[in-house]
């Protein structure tokens, strides 16, 4: 394989899987980064389930404590597309990662001002969608109307903090009454074309990416409480790190901004085309200051990004192009099952799955029933 072409998610989990075959003896890849048994730390969209999946690192989430929104939650509250940052350790041995604390922010929350083309603005916010965005409640963003109250996860897509990509839009049932907006801080203290007011405000630092919450009224927003979107490490840990993010700006040939954090690539191997402003791409590396120091770059395509491997119980079950498992609408009914039989599917019953996303909809490609 030649080390200066970008490879997908998919050669990229069969590299890993092949250096980790090799460890064992005198032969084979050297044990990738982190696998000593030092920490680790990764932020994506959720890209499966079964344990955790971000950034195609399996995170086994039965002891981790899980906050959506700063709330309390469960692994089983989790769904695909939502943001996570993962803070764990890699087994020295077995090279499995186990999460300890898995946060989940949403960026945006309130009411659709303007649908157009494969867009919708929300929140003061240009929201771009695309294939691999998962809908819950709508099938596509075609299909949000203004008025429409919407929560969104996603990765910042533009360098002002006002255009981002959803990696996932549920509708909500009923209006909403706070405002969430995520975006940088001006030095008027202004975000994504609003004022930012009161007290709680005043502690925001131009430059910040934050996610703010509260009242909007008379073009301003009264913020209740925020969040400042950074990674949450201290430079000089012994972290492993993995970003998943849609490039901003292109500083030089070697750096570049990955939403809102400096990226140095000069440590990587150099990728067959230049980097470009609206590419979504993995970095892994180290965080040194406020600079990632990357070792690795995985350019996402579309492919791997329509991925996702769920595996969980049946919770609803209508037919075998209508069921749910882990808060996520199935069709089977063109999947290869490899073990057990479509008659023998029904609530209750656990299966493992790899399909493609399709708005609010997994088409499974293959199945098996068990564990």
């Amino acid at each position: 394989m030649n080390p200066h072409v970008p490879i997908s998610r998919r050669s990229w989990l069969a590299l890993t899987a092949s250096a980790l075959a090799g460890c064992g003896g005198g032969g084979g890849l050297a044990l990738l980064p982190g696998t000593g048994g030092t920490g680790i730390f990764a932020q994506g969209a959720i890209a499966g389930f079964g344990s955790v999946i971000v950034n195609g690192t399996r995170f086994d989430d039965t002891g981790a404590a899980v906050h959506i929104d700063g709330i309390a939650a469960t692994p089983l509250d989790l769904r695909l597309g939502m943001v996570a940052g993962v803070q764990g350790q890699r087994d020295a041995a077995t090279a499995l990662a186990f999460a300890k604390d898995i946060e989940v922010w949403s960026i945006a929350q309130g009411p659709v001002t303007q649908v157009q083309s494969g867009q919708f603005l929300v929140a003061g916010m240009t929201i771009q969608t695309g294939t691999a965005t998962v809908f819950d409640g709508i099938a596509s963003a075609s299909a949000l109307a203004p008025g429409q109250a919407v929560t969104v996860w996603g990765l910042q897509a533009g360098a002002d903090g006002s255009h981002w990509v959803a990696t996932r839009v549920a509708v909500l049932p009923t209006a909403v009454s706070k405002l969430v907006s995520s975006g940088l801080v001006t030095s008027q203290r202004t975000m994504n074309g609003f004022a930012l007011r009161g007290t709680v405000a005043a502690s925001l630092l131009p430059g910040q990416l934050v996610r703010a919450k509260g009242t909007f009224a008379d073009g301003g927003l009264q913020v209740d409480e925020f969040k400042v979107l950074a990674l949450p490490l201290e430079s000089g840990t012994q972290h492993e790190i993995e970003v998943e993010g849609v490039v901003t700006q292109v500083l030089s040939a070697t750096r570049f901004m990955l939403g809102n954090v400096e990226v140095d690539s000069s440590g990587a191997p150099a990728p067959a085309t230049p980097i470009a402003a609206g590419q979504r791409i993995e970095v892994y590396g180290v965080l040194q200051g406020q600079v990632l120091k990357a070792s690795s770059l995985m350019f996402e395509t579309e492919e791997s990004l329509d991925e996702a491997d769920i595996e969980g119980t049946i919770e609803q079950f209508t037919s075998l192009a209508n069921f749910v498992v882990r808060g996520q609408r199935c069709d089977a009914s063109g999947a290869l099952i490899t073990r057990g039989r479509a008659a023998d599917l029904r609530v209750g019953v656990r299966v493992k799955m790899n399909g493609t996303k399709s708005g609010n909809v997994l088409l499974v490609t293959t199945l098996s029933l068990g564990d």
